[in-house]
């Protein structure tokens, strides 16, 4: 996306295209996907950079809710690489083994060629699939040296992802220098209190909580709380939060899952749980906790028929 560089050193365009589109990627940051999708529709933008930055937003947002068609549709062999590399994306989520392995491929290919890797739009979804595959190293390998907020926030997460907590404070720490106040630095300095625990746990509570009051509350930003809470010890309340998010927005994989490990602290009856996990897995067969929950149930089930033979 549009780089974040002192505004003395960036040119007018960059800096229109980086105002013109603040709503549009300000939302969809923050989890409120409907609202991006909305906002890049009926925004006018004044150059053909900031267009394709809008569609990359916008397609972003349209696979965070599932509906990676619209992408699959829109996005042409004669759309610019980036937007290849996000109907790339959309190709490969909720797709066999196969198509994955084939998504893969083509990957590595356009990744091959130097001038692709200098790509913002393509080295992010590269990364993210790469994610998806938990396969960290090499999600890193594309963008680790950027210098872009939004790339920095998805190595902020990455770094998560890998428990390295250390490395993704430093990481922080650099978002902070540039532009403490951005939003992406708020969302990433949450997660990182959140992964923390103690006080910095509250203080990320009050940043999600803060960020929904003064834009609007999405699923992300409760679920945010929900886990602070839990971090906190606070099982009753976080179940609360998601109790009242599942309301709203009932199949939301995130949210669903959370709810399951709520609920077993708490130590709901087993029916309540299952309805649940098993609701979780109908609608999101490939989420993290969903697939590990499969790989626990498969290998305790291989083990009582070791135990049983």
């Amino acid at each position: 996306m549009v780089e974040s560089r002192p505004a003395s050193t960036r040119g007018v365009a960059e800096l229109m295209a980086d105002d013109e589109l603040f709503g549009v990627k300000n939302a969809y940051y923050l989890g409120l996907y409907q609202q991006a999708i909305s906002e890049a529709l009926s925004t006018s933008v004044s150059s053909e950079a900031a267009r394709v930055d809008s569609d990359f937003v916008r397609f972003m947002a349209y696979i965070a809710q599932g509906q990676q068609r619209m992408v699959l549709d829109e996005v042409g062999t004669g759309s610019p690489l980036g937007l290849q590399g996000v109907k790339l994306l959309a190709t490969y989520v909720g797709a066999s083994r196969e198509t994955k392995d084939m998504v893969l491929m083509q990957l590595k290919e356009w990744l091959s060629d130097a001038t692709a890797l200098s790509n913002s739009h393509l080295v992010e979804a590269a990364a993210v699939i790469y994610c998806h595959e938990q396969d960290y190293k090499e999600a890193l390998k594309y963008v680790h040296h950027t210098t872009l907020l939004s790339t920095m926030y998805l190595v902020v997460q990455i770094y998560i992802g890998m428990n390295r907590l250390d490395l993704a404070k430093k990481q922080l720490s650099l978002m902070q220098t540039q532009d403490d106040d951005a939003t992406v630095t708020q969302l990433a300095s949450a997660w990182v209190g959140m992964s923390e625990g103690g006080e910095k746990a509250q203080e990320a509570l009050n940043t999600f909580q803060d960020l929904g009051e003064k834009y609007n509350m999405s699923p992300m930003l409760t679920n945010g709380m929900a886990m602070c809470n839990m971090a906190l010890g606070r099982f009753d309340e976080a179940e609360r939060l998601l109790q009242d998010t599942l309301s709203k927005s009932a199949t939301d994989a995130d949210t669903l899952a959370n709810v399951v490990v709520c609920m077993s602290h708490l130590q709901k009856p087993q029916e309540q749980v299952a309805r649940y996990t098993n609701q979780l897995r109908s609608v999101a067969p490939a989420h993290p906790w969903a697939q590990r929950y499969g790989e626990m149930e498969a290998a305790f089930d291989r083990s009582a028929m070791q135990m049983s033979g």
